[in-house]
């Protein structure tokens, strides 16, 4: 393993909705997607920007974070070139040994067969040696882990197909029960532990038709087993929950669309970066919230918090 790194730096975005949208084939359109379609080109077309995600895209790369994670959302119809296109995405964002995604409902539209679907994400979507090391990946690919040094990431799938005006998502019992085991032994070796997962895990943060079927039932696994950050997307806003667990207390934490316009109907888009580093028996975490501005486009640092500081 490479020299302990003295402050490990993680930027999270989310929800990035690819543009702009491949042409589809009236065949595309045969399924859900059609209502997907119709919604793109009658106004989301106009909220998420590629220039804006571009912004975001470089300030990252310029930032040179430590690893980066996605969590999901990466897509907006599902259409098979979408997924193409997000990879390319991903590539330019950083190799896969530096970046970490996970699929939102967007990228499970439809169903697909994952050669034609999140499939092309693989090498970002999978543990590496450190953390397969520790926690070996199931046959069902989540949830997988990666460690580096003292911080391990530990990556759902909250994605699921659903019937048209549904966005909601689940993690499943398998995952929970493989979930519960990873922050097990992950917390047994004293190590940070940030659980990505695309919908808001607490209940009551989105609807019936938009929400974590499992919110409740993910959270207890949390509280039972520990956690020190949580991250996800989905209700593109910035949000800061806190839940207090076994080990401690765990920081729940929402992020707006990365590409969603200043002058759009939610929050403008935003990452956020956090620094952590251990001190003495304990955790300094920071967060610093990076925003795309308006007059001219450019992003600033909107946010800067101290999370924990023992």
């Amino acid at each position: 393993m490479s020299p302990a790194r003295i402050v490990f730096t993680l930027a999270h975005l989310s929800d990035i909705h690819l543009s702009p949208l491949p042409r589809a084939r009236r065949s595309d359109l045969m399924s859900k997607r059609i209502l997907g379609y119709v919604n793109w080109h009658r106004g989301r077309k106009y909220v998420h920007r590629r220039e804006v995600l571009d912004l975001v895209t470089r300030d990252i790369i310029e930032r040179k974070p430590d690893h980066i994670a996605v969590t999901g959302d990466l897509v907006n119809l599902g259409l098979p070139e979408e997924f193409l296109r997000a990879a390319e995405w991903l590539h330019h964002l950083g190799p896969p040994s530096d970046v970490t995604a996970i699929p939102g409902n967007h990228d499970a539209y439809v169903r697909l067969h994952p050669e034609a679907g999140t499939g092309h994400w693989k090498p970002y979507m999978q543990s590496n040696e450190a953390g397969e090391v520790i926690v070996p990946t199931p046959p069902s690919l989540f949830p997988f882990v990666r460690r580096f040094d003292d911080i391990a990431i530990v990556a759902l799938s909250s994605a699921i197909p659903t019937a048209p005006f549904i966005a909601a998502g689940k993690v499943g019992s398998l995952q929970r029960k493989l979930l519960g085991e990873a922050l097990a032994r992950l917390g047994g070796k004293g190590l940070f532990r940030v659980v990505l997962v695309h919908h808001p895990p607490l209940p009551g943060q989105s609807n019936w038709a938009r929400g974590l079927r499992d919110a409740g039932r993910t959270t207890r696994v949390i509280r039972q087993h520990g956690a020190e950050l949580v991250l996800h997307g989905h209700n593109h806003e910035q949000t800061l929950n806190k839940i207090e667990t076994v080990s401690g207390t765990a920081y729940v934490i929402g992020v707006p669309s990365a590409s969603e316009a200043v002058e759009g109907r939610l929050p403008a888009a935003r990452y956020n970066e956090y620094r952590i580093a251990r001190k003495n028996d304990g955790w300094r975490v920071e967060m610093i919230g990076r925003s795309v501005a308006a007059s001219p486009e450019h992003v600033w640092e909107s946010e800067r918090r101290l999370l924990r500081e023992r």
